[in-house]
């Protein structure tokens, strides 16, 4: 009776103490303990940087609020999630300097009042059976000079290759032409806009490239007709920092360390959606799941990148699709003091940002990840553990 007694005792609280759904969490972190080095450790104030120039900066306002509906090429043919270049172009140089547009075309914009735009890449990785996509969307100053500039690419490219036109269906004033039927681009005017795309088989097909082409264009059209071009005068009306979310975000390094390119412009510094960051990840499928699933709806971007998730599961359940491994890629151990840190060591660099390393962390309901360049015969990266300490610090210090 005695050892019945005290197996209903234990029963009865075994089961009490599971009442309610148990939820992720993070260790503890002691801040003191954290190697910073030179990092940054505490949040800072974004603005804009103009050089020389003060439309330059404003233009990218606009280029970057277009990333938010350019088209992803995965919606186009869920063949092409391997990521190629992302660009923000605010004149005729950032529109044809490396990885976008072709140098011949730096007239077109030149003549034809170009305002802003932005540009993606994307392949299916296959070196045998290549299939690409590139997409661009170009604002000129009317729909005059958009339908100028369509033609004025057109004749361009039929001038630097010898080419054959064809129809796009249900879309006569699509300029396209190839010169294989392996590969095609089009100049499809629609309002101030010129959408530019470029569309790559392993085999010649007309009417695949061209239902490819049709298909980029009608998606396109629905993502431009969403929204409402902003006024040059009105976009420094639009917030820099929506909801704190810039200064969450680590500042470009003082020793000039960051792994990016210097640009006085800083020109993917600032606040995206998560279909304008989502163009820049590597695993663009699951990471979307993230985000929707999760409630992802803010994110900025500066040295380092930070999204704003629904809660901390949502944010540990993004943290975990962001640094999915690839095939050839290394897992890194965490910094120390932060033990829920994920860090991936790249088989290729980022062809955007130039980063062969990285880590993500999660503080409360933000995700932030953290950039460096593997150092050449290094086992560790430092510098790599040292930003993601002192970003660490930067969220805590955020609230």
């Amino acid at each position: 009776m005695a050892v019945l007694t005290v197996a209903l005792i234990a029963g009865t609280s075994c089961a009490s103490s599971i009442d309610g759904k148990p939820l992720p969490g993070l260790a503890p972190v002691d801040l003191s303990s954290l190697r910073t080095g030179a990092a940054a450790t505490t949040p800072s104030p974004f603005k804009l940087e103009y050089g020389a120039s003060t439309a330059m900066p404003i233009r990218f306002i606009e280029a970057r609020r277009m990333l938010n509906y350019l088209v992803h090429p995965f919606d186009v043919d869920s063949d092409l999630t391997q990521v190629g270049f992302v660009r923000l172009i605010a004149d005729p140089y950032t529109m044809t300097r490396d990885g976008a547009l072709p140098a011949a075309y730096a007239p077109v914009a030149e003549n034809n009042n170009l305002i802003a735009g932005a540009y993606v890449s994307r392949t299916n990785g296959s070196l045998r059976s290549t299939k690409k996509l590139i997409v661009s969307i170009l604002r000129f100053a009317s729909e005059t000079d958009s339908k100028n500039a369509a033609d004025d690419f057109m004749r361009i490219t039929t001038e630097l290759s010898e080419r054959h036109a064809f129809p796009i269906d249900g879309h006569a004033d699509a300029r396209a032409t190839s010169a294989d039927d392996r590969g095609a681009t089009a100049f499809q005017p629609h309002g101030p806009y010129v959408i530019v795309i470029s569309a790559g088989l392993p085999e010649p097909d007309r009417d695949k490239v061209a239902g490819t082409i049709k298909k980029t264009i009608e998606l396109q059209i629905a993502q431009l007709d969403r929204q409402k071009p902003v006024p040059l005068d009105d976009l420094l009306d639009l917030p820099l920092d929506p909801d704190g979310i810039m200064r969450r975000a680590a500042p470009r390094a003082k020793d000039y360390s960051d792994p990016f390119l210097s640009s006085i412009y800083d020109e993917d510094f600032g606040s995206f959606e998560p279909s304008g960051i989502l163009h820049f990840e590597r695993n663009p499928i699951e990471v979307r799941k993230a985000f929707e699933e999760g409630g992802v709806d803010l994110i900025g971007r500066r040295a380092s990148t930070v999204y704003r998730a629904r809660d901390l599961a949502a944010a540990i359940r993004l943290q975990t699709a962001l640094t999915k491994p690839g095939k050839n890629d290394t897992v890194l151990d965490p910094p120390p003091g932060l033990g829920d840190a994920r860090c991936i060591r790249l088989d290729v660099a980022d062809l955007n940002r130039l980063y062969s390393s990285f880590c993500a962390i999660v503080y409360d309901r933000y995700v932030a990840v953290v950039l460096s360049k593997f150092p050449d015969l290094a086992r560790v990266d430092r510098p790599l553990e040292e930003r993601t300490a002192g970003q660490y610090s930067i969220l805590v210090k955020s609230e």
